[in-house]
Order: structure tokens, then C-alpha cells, then sequence
């Protein structure tokens, strides 16, 4: 068994040993915030939605739907961003909201695929690694699999 104590100064007594409890204690409220956002897939991802980005995006997506929609009907309402990829959530007037890919690896965005719906969550393993498929990076192919896979 080891034994932890762990020197702590107060102004009663300049050197005060504490029990290994208090140290526990002491570790797991400092540790928490690290484990609660260990275990959230999209901590590390850019989810900053600015109007540039919105200016920027709209026309691309209005293009990958053959041109049938005016970038003007395209509405943004929600952007997640790692390394040369962005997922955008959309809405248009011809088709259900969507999670349109981009990848920026050639200098430019470049539309991928588009992912309508949602799904169980036991499908985010799968979601995931058809993200990965297109060739986005780990951390957004798993924030997007976790985003989309909300059904118990």
C-alpha cells in the first residue's frame, strides 16, 4: 500500500501534513474539467460560425446542388473546422438541412459530400469512419458521427 501525504501551508500552521483523501479530493476537482472534456468528441474542434464564413460558404453550397439555389437561400446554421476540413450544416429550399464537406488541402474548399439526417447512436462508429472515407481527419469525423448519431 503507498502512502500519500501531501504538505500543505496554512497560516495556523506553516506545515501542516494532510490525510491521502484530502489529496484525492484535491486531484479530482482539478482533474475533472480535463476528463469531461476529454470524453466531448468536438472540444478540439473550430466551431465558430462568423458571417465571413457564412459569405464564403453559401455560394459553395449552392453550387454542389447543380446550381438549383441562389446562394442567398442558403442558410448556415452551424460550421465545425479542423485542419483543411469543414463540415457546414445548411438549409435550402430544395432539400432537407444537410452537413456539406469541404476539404481546403489544394489551397481551395473543395465540396466533397453531403450527409442528411440523424442516426441511433450505436451508428457513430460507422458515421465516423464513412467520414473518414472521404478523407477528413479523426477529430472532425468524430465530432460530426457524434453530432448526427442523437437517437437512444
Amino acid at each position: 500500500m503507498i502512502h500519500l501525504l501531501v504538505r500543505v501551508q496554512t497560516k495556523e500552521s506553516p506545515s501542516m501534513l494532510r490525510s491521502p483523501y484530502v489529496a484525492l479530493a484535491a486531484l479530482l476537482v482539478t482533474a475533472y474539467p480535463l476528463v469531461s472534456q476529454a470524453a466531448d468528441p468536438c472540444s478540439a474542434i473550430d466551431q465558430r460560425l462568423t458571417h465571413d464564413l457564412k459569405t464564403q460558404f453559401a455560394p459553395l453550397i449552392a453550387k454542389s446542388l447543380d446550381g438549383d439555389v441562389k446562394s442567398s437561400k442558403v442558410d448556415i446554421d452551424s460550421i465545425m473546422r479542423s485542419g483543411t476540413w469543414t463540415i457546414v450544416h445548411a438549409s435550402t429550399p430544395v432539400a432537407d438541412p444537410g452537413y456539406f464537406f469541404f476539404d481546403s488541402s489544394t489551397g481551395d474548399n473543395v465540396f466533397k459530400d453531403v450527409w442528411s439526417g440523424i442516426a441511433e447512436k450505436v451508428e457513430a462508429p460507422e458515421i465516423a469512419r464513412w467520414a473518414r472515407s472521404l478523407g477528413a481527419n479523426k477529430a472532425i469525423s468524430a465530432c460530426f458521427a457524434d453530432t448526427v448519431a442523437v437517437v437512444e
